[in-house]
């Protein structure tokens, strides 16, 4: 076997390990964990996502939008998709009433995996339908998987997404707002398969300015400094009589300093 195969077989053997170790993207005890907040049962939109400072954020659906279940999948490696990894799964009955993911089996629901996406079907037909998840540290991207529906996202305090080199958010927004500090942005109808929102602190906008003002400078004093050094070496060859007038073209005598 060379060593492309040795690779390979390296590979899939930690795919399949860490599956095993991290129990998959759904297992009982990731879908059972306690969430690191409190829920928004009580949201207005279809779908209403928070992202913490931690880089985490959860999820809250309105079960009527959906159709039938969720399928949330994610760009893999080598180009295939994979299953989005989830905990702290809720469903929150009208009355109130709230069970844990791993119960959904034996209340009508269903959770697992089918054609690279983890998919979720919720025991009822209403109510509401909650996770959790990892970001990744000042952007923020997640399958649509209510199409058409309407979703509001809920930045970290004190983050901005206006400044197209810093700020991005993909679709386009219905509007943006800053509520209690934090910027809120809302789609009336969205539609695609990801949205994708880069954002940054004020700060970082300050401290890229003040490096690339700092960089100019050093570039001004440098091309002032090699330019004077320049200046001074020419006036050393005139001084020597090292300075050859080469647009002269006519043959009367010898070169200057040899007359």
């Amino acid at each position: 076997m060379n060593r492309r195969h040795l690779g390979l077989a390296a590979l899939v053997g930690l795919v399949v390990l860490s599956g095993c170790l991290g129990g998959g993207p759904a297992s009982d005890d990731r879908l059972d964990r306690a969430p690191d907040a409190a829920y928004d049962w009580e949201t207005t939109t279809d779908v209403h996502i928070t992202v913490t400072q931690s880089a985490t954020y959860r999820a809250v659906y309105d079960v009527s939008a959906i159709n039938d279940s969720l399928r949330l999948s994610t760009g893999g490696f080598l180009g295939t998709d994979t299953p989005v990894t989830i905990r702290s799964l809720r469903y929150r009955y009208p009355n109130g009433t709230v069970i844990n993911g791993s119960a959904f089996d034996d209340h009508g629901g269903s959770v697992g995996t089918q054609n690279n996406a983890l998919v979720i079907e919720p025991p009822g037909d209403d109510g509401r339908l909650a996770y959790s998840g990892d970001g990744a540290p000042k952007q923020f991207t997640h399958p649509i998987a209510v199409e058409g529906g309407s979703y509001t996202l809920v930045l970290p305090e004190g983050r901005e997404a206006s400044i197209p080199l810093f700020g991005r958010i993909v679709p386009a927004p219905d509007s943006t707002a800053t509520l209690d500090g934090r910027l809120t942005i809302t789609w009336g109808s969205i539609s695609g398969e990801t949205m994708a929102v880069r954002y940054y602190l004020p700060r970082d906008v300050q401290l890229f300015t003040g490096l690339l003002v700092g960089l100019l400078g050093v570039g001004v004093a440098g091309g002032v400094y090699y330019r004077r050094k320049i200046q001074a070496l020419r006036e050393q060859r005139e001084e020597m009589g090292l300075n050859v007038d080469v647009e002269r073209d006519d043959d009367d005598g010898p070169p200057p300093g040899m007359r």
